[in-house]
């Protein structure tokens, strides 16, 4: 069987081009290197290198050889990463979500055995889903999939925050389009509700803000409207 490392010495080779570069990267000398790369020549029994005076090229079978081991060294990476994730996922349940509501609800409850992914999963559900990634995914819509059993558990609701002086507070039940042409200031991380606001609020503008305390000062001093749900008011923070 090839030695893990002699694939990692090819590949780091090919990447960066020069004995001297790649045994640099990955911490071991230039002869230590020649070495470990004419082993693997030998073991494979194939030629991978043209030898030219102080320069080193692959030939066409070594090119196909370092795309080879790149698929082993990923391989193997997820192979490791996927047996963590099961021994993780007997003793305790991995919980992501497409928005922070949720992922609130699940702080809120301080249980020793939940991990909470707290990056919002925009997109590819069944396929962090059927690897295991998470044991859990909290999101606003079904998935339809033999392999995955979908559940509904609850709704979230979302309300626009309003200062008394604006003239909209005078409209008992407010649609998108009368919030046409706003301004709003929002938390940079909102999951889906991103999606929504942008596509249903007509000319609707949007002041994005990264961190949390600074949000919180800017709405203390702002008259412009934002946004919350009947989860997130649940934030402690």
């Amino acid at each position: 069987m090839i030695d893990f490392y002699l694939l990692e010495a090819l590949v780091k080779f090919d990447e960066y081009g020069t004995l001297a570069k790649a045994a640099e990267q990955l911490g071991v000398t230039q002869p230590a290197l020649t070495h470990s790369l004419k082993n693997l020549e030998d073991e494979l029994g194939v030629q991978l290198f043209d030898r030219k005076p102080n320069r080193l090229y692959l030939t066409d079978t070594g090119k196909y050889a370092v795309q080879q081991a790149k698929r082993v060294i990923d391989d193997n990476y997820k192979f490791t990463d996927k047996v963590k994730l099961f021994e993780q996922n007997q003793s305790s349940i991995t919980i992501g979500a497409n928005a922070p509501g949720p992922l609130i609800v699940i702080h809120s409850l301080n249980l020793d055995n939940l991990i909470v992914q707290n990056k919002h999963v925009q997109k590819d559900f069944e396929k962090i889903l059927n690897e295991e990634q998470v044991t859990c995914l909290l999101t606003n819509k079904s998935l339809k999939s033999d392999k995955i059993i979908s559940v509904f558990i609850g709704s979230e609701r979302m309300a626009v925050n309003l200062r008394q002086e604006n003239p909209l507070t005078k409209i008992e039940s407010l649609k998108f389009a009368d919030l046409a042409g706003n301004t709003f200031l929002c938390p940079q991380e909102i999951g889906f509700w991103k999606d929504i606001y942008e596509s249903q609020i007509p000319d609707g503008k949007f002041i994005y803000q990264n961190e949390s305390t600074e949000y919180k000062e800017l709405l203390s001093f702002s008259s412009m409207p934002f946004f919350t749900t009947n989860l997130t008011k649940l934030d402690p923070n």
